[in-house]
């Protein structure tokens, strides 16, 4: 193969004679290696084209998938938002709902009780007066015998009677107020379960309606019920102060408390009371360990907004 052929085709050139003479093969050498320089410029070209090309393809289909995920996050965020909207929507219900069952159950509790002590407690306490009346007639000693045991019977009914009627709806907490009822119920704890319970109160005026003094006293008795059922304790400390023109309630006893999730798994009282406080911008809180007892408190403005806190039911 001549040198011409070589030099077309890349192939390597070892040793060839150009004859010295000016203008015949040097000239025919330099035409060719110009050519085959033109030849790999175009095919670089091309090739780069292609390749520019190619990006250009995977730059427009990322591009597409960019924006087809950033679709699919604005419509998986669209849907997040109104289920948390949803979710905070029926919370609210459920607290306006636990609210008004509240005021529900206090205005059932009195009517039963008021039922309770006109119904049967003073039947009661009449039959008690007439049967007194005629034990002072003369009689037989048997007879005697028996007035007395009907006079025990219903001294008994009396005061079962006049205990169920506090205990739904203490007349005490509408004509005295929070505090003296609070000290009732500890005398009932004191007495029903000897457990030793401590109040500490500021003296301060309680400015709450019946309403709320009923839910704060349904309150605090949940608490001593879940101490006196649960906690094995012996003492226990309530303490009552006005703060910041909040009520600030603490009740803590001496228990063998219980570990942090545990207080997600309390019952429908305590959740009663948490749906409550927050529906009227309150706090409750509930910190224990075990072996260190439990403080449970409340923290109730005294300034309820009219929106969130309906007044009496009819």
């Amino acid at each position: 193969m001549t040198w011409h052929g070589k030099l077309l085709t890349g192939m390597a050139l070892n040793k060839h004679n150009i004859k010295k003479k000016p203008g015949k093969y040097r000239k025919q050498l330099e035409q060719t290696a110009i050519a085959g320089d033109i030849t790999e410029q175009k095919h670089t070209k091309k090739k780069s084209a292609k390749h520019c090309e190619q990006l250009e393809e995977m730059l427009k289909e990322r591009t597409r998938q960019l924006r087809e995920a950033d679709e699919n996050l604005k419509i998986e965020v669209d849907i997040r938002k109104k289920a948390e909207k949803k979710l905070k929507d029926y919370r609210k219900q459920i607290r306006s709902l636990t609210s008004q069952m509240s005021l529900i159950e206090e205005n059932e509790k009195r009517r039963i009780a008021a039922e309770l002590h006109d119904c049967i407690g003073q039947p009661l306490a009449l039959s008690k007066i007439k049967i007194g009346f005629l034990n002072k007639l003369k009689h037989s000693d048997e007879t005697g015998k028996i007035i007395k045991e009907i006079l025990c019977l219903i001294e008994e009914a009396i005061k079962e009677t006049r205990t169920l009627t506090f205990e739904l709806s203490p007349p005490i907490l509408y004509e005295s107020g929070l505090v003296p009822a609070v000290k009732w119920l500890i005398d009932q704890f004191r007495y029903r379960h000897g457990l030793n319970i401590i109040l500490i109160d500021d003296g301060q005026d309680k400015p709450f309606d019946n309403n709320m003094r009923f839910f704060l006293f349904q309150a605090i008795r949940e608490l001593l019920v879940n101490i006196a059922k649960h906690a094995q304790a012996s003492k226990a400390t309530i303490k009552m102060a006005g703060k910041n023109s909040k009520l600030h309630i603490t009740i803590e006893d001496d228990g063998i408390g219980f570990s942090g999730p545990a207080v997600n798994c309390t019952g429908y009282g305590l959740f009663n009371i948490r749906e409550r406080m927050n529906h009227i911008n309150g706090v409750f809180e509930i910190r224990s360990r075990p072996g260190k007892g439990t403080r449970a408190a409340l923290l109730v403005p005294f300034k309820l907004d009219k929106k969130l806190y309906k007044k009496e039911l009819p």
